[in-house]
This record gives C-alpha cells, structure tokens and sequence, in this order.
C-alpha cells in the first residue's frame, strides 16, 4: 500500500497536538508542584511523584514533536 502523504500529515498534526496536550499537563502540573512547596504541607514523596509526572510528561511531549517532525519530513518526501 502506497504511502499517503495527506494521512502522513494529518498523523503528524495529531502528535503534535497531543505533543501540546503534554506540555500543558506539565504546566499545570508545575503550578500544582509550586502550591505544594508554598503551603510547605505536602510530604516529600507527593512533591517527588509530581516531579516525576512533570518530567515524564515532557519526555513524551519531546518524543511526540520529534516524532510529527519525522512524519512532516516523510509526507514531504513521499510528494516528489
């Protein structure tokens, strides 16, 4: 089955707004981070687990671009 460049795209533009999903979750998840450590009530593991949440989330919104760069660059050459 032949490659579609306009499907390759439309795959492309769907990981990059869940790459975008991602770093917004990261943000919100920092502001959250922040009011923990600002009320200073939180214990220490809750504040380690959103810092493990944030930066996994950045880790997949990373890959996610990267990867719809990957794809852009696929659809473009699939046109020629």
């Amino acid at each position: 089955m032949p490659a579609v460049p306009e499907a390759i795209a439309v795959h492309a533009g769907v990981l990059r707004s869940d790459a975008l999903v991602l770093a917004d979750c990261a943000e919100r998840l920092r502001d959250i981070e922040a009011r923990l450590e600002a009320e200073g009530a939180a214990p220490a593991w809750l504040r380690e687990t959103v810092n493990a949440h944030i930066a996994a989330c950045l880790t997949a919104s990373a890959d996610l671009a990267e990867a719809a760069t990957r794809l852009d660059v696929y659809a473009d050459r699939t046109r020629r």
